[in-house]
């Protein structure tokens, strides 16, 4: 028999770890870069929180009633996770079907009086939650960056999950007689859930700062303008001299969405914003206001920024486009020291987009450096 103390504690420990969980994932996560995919990750997390605290308030206050309500809806949280992976895929999300779930789990925990009837239907839910997982790993094969090792922790919790799901209901199938008894499966559901929690904060995280494609992804323009801004400004507080701000954009982006169509320009411009985001340093701060035209903001010396934006622009006109359009692909570069308008963001913006269209007139597919 395992004491109400240790399920006390374990429910605690999962009320704390969805806490933080949904704080990271909405504070760094959705609010960072927005997304639908982000924003259904985000309810999820905020799904198992407030069903783990709704079951912690049911233990306290004794009424089983309240604690089956909270973990009902608790199963509900893996087919959130689901449809935000098929967001990020692009199909329909079906998120619906994890609200569904939930409302359903914990209607039917509240009313199914009989302990026996009560241990089949806990059985048959955590198996349906199992389901979700198992399909959440689906998706995850489908995606470009499923080898990467932050995606590995959501995968390797969901198959367990799976795993552990179909053990709790092949066991209560096994022995009908102990169908009641759920002090085991009650444990392991929530040491399950506990890591789960853990692992998915882990990889949605990940997931929310790359694109679909597998690179890192710009941030929304106002989070983008923010974060810049403020880096700027303490840049000139502290009299540093290496801060400088880009403008990359497409040559002709008019005659390559025309000539493409919107289907395949959708494609070409994803692939542009990738080699970008993959070109520059992880600490850049990546902005896309406009599709097709991506401004960077670091501190790097010249000689090593030079070579970011020659890898850059070499990258692209390597895209083969023969699918999509008789042209090859072609990107200019705007360059400009930021003590060159003193630190002032849109204004360097300005004279980035300024030096980029010169360079486009220029010929395109190379960079114009705004002299400090």
């Amino acid at each position: 028999m395992i004491p109400a103390d240790a399920l006390s504690n374990l429910g605690l420990a999962q009320a704390t770890v969805a806490t933080v969980g949904t704080v990271m994932l909405i504070g760094l996560g959705f609010l960072h870069r927005p997304s639908r995919s982000a924003l259904l990750w985000s309810l999820a997390f905020v799904l198992a929180m407030t069903s783990t605290w709704v079951s912690v308030a049911g233990s306290i206050v004794e009424d089983e009633a309240i604690r089956r309500a909270g973990l009902g809806l608790m199963l509900g949280a893996p087919a959130l996770v689901w449809s935000g992976f098929r967001a990020r895929r692009g199909v329909r999300a079906l998120p619906w079907v994890g609200a569904a779930q939930a409302v359903a789990t914990a209607a039917v925990f509240v009313v199914v009086p009989d302990l026996s009837a009560y241990g089949f239907a806990f059985r048959v839910a955590f198996l349906g939650a199992a389901v979700f997982a198992g399909l959440t790993n689906l998706e995850l094969l489908r995606a470009a960056d499923r080898l990467e090792r932050l995606a590995l922790p959501l995968a390797i919790v969901s198959a367990t999950f799976v795993a552990l799901g179909a053990a709790v209901m092949v066991a209560g199938v096994a022995a009908p007689a102990e169908m009641g008894d759920l002090t085991l499966p009650r444990v392991l559901n929530g040491l399950a859930m506990l890591v789960y929690l853990v692992c998915a904060t882990v990889s949605l995280l990940y997931f929310t700062s790359v694109s679909p494609t597998g690179t890192r992804s710009a941030s929304s323009w106002p989070h983008f303008v923010a974060t810049a801004s403020d880096r700027l400004a303490r840049a000139r507080h502290a009299r540093e001299q290496s801060w400088a701000v880009l403008t990359v954009r497409l040559d002709d982006p008019a005659q390559l969405r025309s000539a493409a169509g919107e289907s395949s320009w959708g494609r070409l411009v994803t692939e542009f914003e990738g080699i970008v985001a993959d070109s520059f340093p992880a600490e850049a701060d990546l902005g896309r206001e406009t599709r097709g035209r991506v401004v960077v903001v670091l501190a790097r010396p010249d000689t090593v920024l030079r070579e970011h934006v020659r890898d850059t622009l070499r990258r692209i006109t390597e895209v083969d486009v023969s699918g999509h359009i008789d042209v090859q692909l072609s990107a200019s570069v705007g360059w400009v020291p930021a003590e060159a308008a003193d630190f002032d963001l849109r204004a360097l913006i300005a004279a980035a987009d300024d030096a980029a269209a010169t360079a486009t007139r220029q010929g395109g597919d190379r960079w114009e450096r705004v002299r400090g």
